[in-house]
């Protein structure tokens, strides 16, 4: 007890607690400008099911997480098979590839809130010398929800380029020899061999992968805080707009709980069903 008893008193307090109390607040109409919070119980989730713009912020944040999933796979795959490939590859390679990882996401969003700048940006000057005049990334809707996912993909693609790499180097040799030996190309020695066995790998990182990006909060606020017109408003950014400016709390614990619910569901489903089809 010596030992755990301040490991567990950390938890209770930093975890458990806020947990539970953010439970108990979203069954409540609790508001920070008021001193007086009465039960409701699920009024407050009926609310937060009912209003337009939630449902807006989650369409945005399910676009979101297809678009950086998906771009993040292929090119993490495709570094990922092209480092297996390599008969030889220098270990400061691969520490250079995960250097977007380690930066602060706060440091990212400023960076990147620089490099897009219609002013002064170098990305916004590259455009001007190539033909194509001022962009106003941040300013239209459309390129400011391109900027975060390509944010965001710059940031996280060696992240599933690592779990995949990891993946690949430990895949058995004998099917892809034996395949080659049968006559098979490299292409069909992808499709039907390497990523048959990179099936359960390629699920735990999309999984992971998903559970950290409907977590975006930092970069997308330092960048855009949401707008314009709401065109990057993620539902991290609403719950956390609703919180802490408008000081409704009850409704930002209903909306996070909701969230929850739902990452719990799909995991839960997508895990099953590679456990099923493993057995």
């Amino acid at each position: 007890m010596a030992f755990v008893g301040p490991g567990f008193l950390y938890i209770l307090l930093i975890v458990i607690y806020p947990l539970g109390f953010s439970l108990w607040a979203s069954f409540t109409n609790m508001r920070l400008t008021s001193p007086i919070a009465r039960f409701v119980g699920l009024d407050t989730y009926a609310q937060a099911l009912g209003n337009d713009i939630f449902r807006e912020s989650l369409i945005v944040t399910g676009l979101f997480l297809v678009t950086v999933v998906a771009l993040e796979f292929i090119l993490g795959f495709a570094l990922a098979f092209s480092f297996s490939r390599m008969r030889r590859t220098h270990p400061a390679m691969r520490a250079l590839l995960l250097l977007p990882v380690m930066a602060t996401p706060v440091s990212v969003g400023l960076i990147w809130k620089l490099m897009l700048n219609s002013d002064f940006g170098i990305i916004t000057s590259w455009g001007e010398l190539l033909g194509f005049g001022r962009v106003l990334w941040l300013s239209d809707p459309v390129l400011a929800f391109m900027s975060i996912v390509i944010m965001d993909v710059w940031q996280w693609t060696p992240f599933m380029f690592l779990i995949l790499l990891a993946g690949l180097e430990g895949l058995p040799r004998e099917p892809l020899e034996s395949a080659a030996v049968d006559g098979a190309s490299p292409l069909q020695s992808l499709i039907h061999v390497t990523l048959p066995l990179m099936k359960r790998i390629i699920m735990i990182a999309v999984v992971f992968r998903l559970m950290f990006a409907i977590a975006t909060f930092d970069t997308v606020y330092v960048l855009t805080k949401g707008g314009p017109a709401r065109a990057t408003d993620l539902v991290t950014l609403f719950i956390q707009r609703e919180g802490f400016v408008n000081l409704n709390i009850a409704f930002a614990s209903a909306v996070s709980f909701l969230v929850l619910i739902a990452v719990l569901i799909a995991t839960t489903l997508l895990f099953k069903r590679e456990l099923s089809d493993a057995k």
